[in-house]
């Protein structure tokens, strides 16, 4: 009784990056939530195109529907499959 498990760092190393690198963030990219009702999806974009017009005109609905205030991830209130496609195209042409 008393002894402790000792974990090496690589292990340690190891478990933290298979739990945290699901959420972490690359640089030049903003997380959203994209999806219509209670299915949404996490979608990473560019931070280059936030200010292609066809972004922020869903910007723009996404603050009339949910308004300004929003907690945690930014809510796109558009399908999901046709929102990546739409990235796709738009980062095919910057």
């Amino acid at each position: 009784m008393g002894e402790k498990e000792i974990w090496s760092p690589a292990i340690y190393r190891r478990l933290k990056n298979e739990e945290t690198e699901k959420d972490e963030v690359r640089k030049g990219y903003v997380p959203v939530l994209v999806g219509k009702g209670a299915i949404l999806e996490k979608i990473f974009i560019p931070t280059k195109l936030l200010m292609h017009p066809n972004i922020v005109a869903l910007l723009n609905n996404s603050a009339d529907e949910f308004g300004y205030q929003q907690h945690g991830l930014l809510k796109i209130p558009y399908d999901s499959e046709s929102f990546k496609l739409l990235v796709k195209n738009i980062s095919k042409h910057k």
